[in-house]
């Protein structure tokens, strides 16, 4: 993918896939969240699909939440140039209770904020 290609995706369509799908919709969200921010960094500083889907069944789910606080930390940064620890250690809080689909719902928020201030043309998909 290259930085044309990146495209802000709808929110609400995500919630709503993921409902109707039981939660499977959200593993192609997680793909595509991972695929964006490594683009965006142009490196691949994010984990593949393959650890983030494993790590979690290893680890009792605890991997997933250091994995969100650590996206969501990596956002904040692309975002406002700093980072947001109360909000980043609220988004892994949030995973460690079930509340993953709003905190990628989050994730998405500011992905999509990165994306129409540094590529305009990057239309809703």
């Amino acid at each position: 993918m290259n930085h044309s290609q990146l495209k802000t995706n709808s929110v609400i369509r995500d919630i709503v896939l993921t409902v109707i799908t039981f939660g499977f919709w959200n593993l192609y969200v997680q793909f595509r969240q991972i695929e964006d921010v490594n683009e965006i960094l142009r490196q691949p500083k994010l984990p593949s699909l393959l650890k983030v889907v494993l790590l979690p069944v290893l680890t009792l789910g605890l991997y997933f939440c250091f994995y969100e606080y650590k996206l969501t930390k990596i956002l904040h940064q692309l975002n406002y140039q700093k980072t947001y620890t109360f909000n980043s250690v609220a988004c892994g809080i949030m995973t460690l209770f079930g509340l993953w689909f709003i905190v990628d719902s989050y994730q998405q928020s500011l992905i999509n904020d990165y994306i129409e201030k540094h590529y305009p043309r990057g239309g809703f998909v």
